[in-house]
């Protein structure tokens, strides 16, 4: 590969891509722009909208106690708001006296509509406290829920119509039953007989406008409130100190700094993920798709450049601007950020701190976005070049936009950290790395020992995407592929007139998601019922097992079988095995049990897997272990059902489809992760994932389905009878021991198992690496031209 080229396509892609005035904006303007109008846009609006005016009737004012004084001249006195007097000039107080009558052309509207003036306002909130008295009578009449919820609709009608935000309601007498309450503080009169009267606030919570003038409203009666409550104090000759018993402190620990890296280690990881993604979306369309829309794709390929360098250079020009992309919004969005708290409020100023983080979160966060930008520019591209047009590459690559969102709104979620488990998941490893390092400063030591499996992981998926580029592009029957037209009629006709023997990689794939699907119907609609007795609820259990196994996981892949093949035999491997292949088989589940065991459970007790549900696990067990329940009847189901429909879709069609081309080490790994993934439980998809291999591999060598079915039996019937009796093994603490009641296996017979394994495994693999030696020299032969000496010579010499 020359280096050389590489270097060359990737200046040419540079050079084009800046010529696009699209990619510019989307590249540096509307990042420099965007955050900038948006933040100035959002503190408008809330500046605007706190600032309006709201109004609030008071009905019944000259009934408030005079000491404390809540009402003025102006409305309500200034000294109750938090803000002083600009809080107040924020509210238009509207009441029933005389000096607010007097001065109703400076408090009314100033545009003579009679609608919201004053007197207006004040006949609506009468008509309101009306209405409530109505629903208080009703309600205390008990009567019907039906006519309630009418007067309460009326009620709630009558207040959206009624032009104000808050009503307020004091009762009559209000100021004798405060003067009569303070008087007898001291001696302690009982008030059963004659409670104090209540003030009575209404409000909208689903109107905006109604929430904020209530909680003005809200903040200065809770002030007078304290006022009162100091001068009932004072008056019956209680200590101040007892207002507040409790004398409860608030300390705040956190830092300036800690305070804006909790708030970046939620934007940051979401925004890092997003942009990155966006980045590489718009490049890679235009050089996958584009190029074939522009007609210079067969230019681009008949250069002296070899396919893996134009691929390598169109991924780096990608890389660069998903990279650019990434920290241009990255930086104004932190910039924004921290100017945006001083344009707002003081209050919010003082108590929201968007300093950006120091320069080592800075540092991890471009270390991060490397893998992550590679993994997107890969898959885009990859994608890309699968399309016919640009439009169809938008089709392509919007669902891969959906899931990447899916995931990042799961690693916002406070309640999820990284883990060993999560540490190789894609996406999420570097997302919550990266909050995490954003939000524990102190602690960052305990998180790097998550950096290599994270970074690790990370490259390793970005390579496995780049080779399907690679491979794409080695495709012709990819690159110049017609734009997809779907017609039903044709489809149908085709599906007789183009079948062949065993199924496509997309056929396989498409029976994988079916039976994934149903997998997640059965775990919401086929839930067992476990009520009654043990036995009646063992044999539920055992009756929803089989239906789901043949209905969800067999018949869809024997169904596409006969719809979409033409050799069932073929396609499912059902060829005699040999002998040997079935002792193979039936060795490496005895073998392969103890590791399994083991190794699941220190998955499991170093935190790299989560435990299983034990109480749902538990109950089933309970029940699978009653006497009444016969041992043959849970094996036939457990193991003989699974090892029969689990090989028919995994070993059978999706492997025969994803093996198609001879790509057998692909087909293999993959089908085991598909069968890790539809087991759910992460310690059993674990240990699916592992034995998928071994039972591919089995299916490959052999060239048949039995041999992984008696494996697969074989596996089932010994973890049935392991988790029911231990085989009634006693420990000898040499070779097993006893955990929890449950059998172990020491390490003398995991080595021995080890070794046995090996040995098989590699055997098998010599055999195959044998085969395929001897295919391609077959292949050679076969394609043998004639020498030149030859071409020359007579045709009788």
């Amino acid at each position: 590969m020359s280096w050389k080229n590489v270097r060359l396509i990737f200046l040419r892609e540079v050079r084009d891509q800046l010529r696009d005035r699209r990619t510019l904006f989307m590249i540096t303007i509307l990042p420099v722009l965007l955050y900038p109008m948006l933040g100035l846009g959002m503190v408008e609006m809330m500046l605007t909208f706190s600032e309006q005016r709201r109004v609030v009737v008071v009905l019944n004012a000259d009934q408030m106690p005079t000491s404390p004084k809540f009402f003025d001249e102006s409305g309500i006195n200034e000294k109750w708001f938090s803000g002083g007097a600009d809080d107040a000039s924020r509210l238009q107080i509207v009441t029933d006296l005389s000096v607010n009558a007097r001065k109703e052309d400076d408090t009314g509207d100033r545009s003579g509509s009679k609608e919201n003036s004053p007197a207006q306002l004040l006949q609506n909130g009468k008509a309101l406290a009306e209405k409530l008295a109505e629903l208080r009578k009703a309600s205390d009449d008990r009567g019907s829920s039906d006519n309630l919820s009418e007067i309460q609709d009326r009620l709630s009608n009558a207040f959206v119509d009624s032009g104000l935000q808050a009503l307020v309601i004091v009762p009559e007498g209000y100021a004798r039953s405060i003067a009569a309450l303070q008087d007898d503080a001291s001696i302690g009169v009982d008030h059963d007989n004659d409670p104090p009267r209540s003030l009575l606030v209404i409000r909208n919570s689903a109107d905006d406008k109604s929430a904020v003038a209530f909680s003005r409203i809200q903040g200065a009666l809770n002030r007078w409130e304290d006022e009162l409550r100091a001068q009932t104090f004072e008056k019956a000759a209680l200590r101040p100190a007892l207002q507040k018993p409790a004398r409860l402190q608030w300390v705040e620990v956190a830092r300036g700094e800690q305070v804006a890296a909790n708030v970046w280690s939620k934007m940051f990881p979401a925004m890092i993920v997003i942009m990155a993604l966006t980045g590489a979306f718009y490049p890679a369309i235009d050089l996958g798709a584009g190029e074939k829309e522009r007609g210079t794709m067969e230019t681009l390929l008949i250069s002296p450049a070899r396919r893996v360098e134009l691929v390598l250079g169109k991924f780096g020009t990608i890389l660069m601007f998903s990279i650019g992309t990434a920290l241009m919004n990255l930086l104004s969005m932190g910039f924004t950020g921290k100017h945006l708290a001083s344009a707002m409020a003081g209050g919010m100023a003082n108590t929201v701190s968007l300093e950006l983080p120091g320069v080592h979160a800075l540092m991890w966060l471009v270390i991060l976005l490397i893998p992550l930008a590679a993994l997107f520019s890969a898959l885009c591209l990859a994608l890309a070049t699968f399309a016919k047009s640009t439009k169809e590459g938008q089709y392509y690559l919007t669902p891969l936009l959906m899931v990447i969102m899916g995931l990042t709104m799961f690693c916002l979620s406070p309640a999820v950290e990284i883990t060993p488990l999560y540490s190789v998941i894609p996406v999420v490893n570097i997302a919550l790395l990266l909050k995490g390092l954003l939000l524990s400063t102190t602690q960052s030591g305990a998180l790097v020992v998550y950096v290599a499996p994270v970074l690790l992981s990370s490259l390793g998926y970005s390579a496995l995407a780049l080779w399907w580029a690679i491979d794409l592009y080695n495709s012709e029957g990819v690159l110049f592929r017609e734009a997809e037209k779907f017609d039903v009629r044709s489809w149908l006709r085709s599906l007789n007139r183009d079948k062949e023997p065993v199924p496509a990689n997309h056929e396989a794939g498409f029976c994988f998601i079916l039976i994934l699907l149903l997998q997640f119907v059965a775990m919401s609609y086929m839930r067992p019922d476990l009520s009654g007795s043990d036995v009646e609820a063992g044999r539920k259990i055992l009756q929803t097992t089989v239906i789901q196994q043949l209905t969800m996981i067999a018949c869809p892949a024997i169904f596409m079988g006969l719809l979409l093949t033409t050799s069932l035999r073929a396609t499912f491997r059902l060829r005699m095995p040999s002998v040997n292949s079935m002792l193979m088989g039936v060795g490496l589940a005895v073998l392969a049990h103890p590791l399994s065991i083991e190794l699941s459970s220190f998955m499991v007790q170093s935190g790299i897997l989560p435990p299983p549900p034990m109480e749902g696990l538990t109950r089933i067990n309970e029940l699978l272990q009653s006497s009444e329940l016969s041992p043959w009847l849970i094996i036939t189901v457990f193991a003989v059902t699974p090892a029969i429909c689990e090989e028919i879709a995994f070993r059978g069609f999706i492997l025969s489809g994803l093996a198609r081309g001879g790509r057998l080490k692909i087909a293999v790994l993959v089908s085991s992760l598909m069968f890790g993934i539809i087991h759910m439980i992460p310690q059993q998809a674990f240990n699916a994932a592992l034995l998928g291999l071994v039972l591919g591999l089995l299916a490959v060598h052999s060239r048949s389905l039995f041999p992984a079915m008696a494996f697969h039996l074989c596996n089932n019937a010994i973890a049935t009878f392991h988790a029911k009796s231990g085989f009634g093994i006693e420990a000898d603490g040499v070779f097993f021991s006893r955990h929890d009641g449950m059998l172990r296996y020491e390490l003398p017979v995991l080595i021995l198992c080890v070794f046995g394994v090996a040995a098989i495994v590699l055997s098998m693999v010599s055999d195959l690496r044998k085969e395929q030696e001897v295919k391609r020299a077959n292949a050679m032969k076969a394609f043998n031209p004639p020498t030149k000496f030859a071409r020359q010579m007579p045709a009788g010499a």
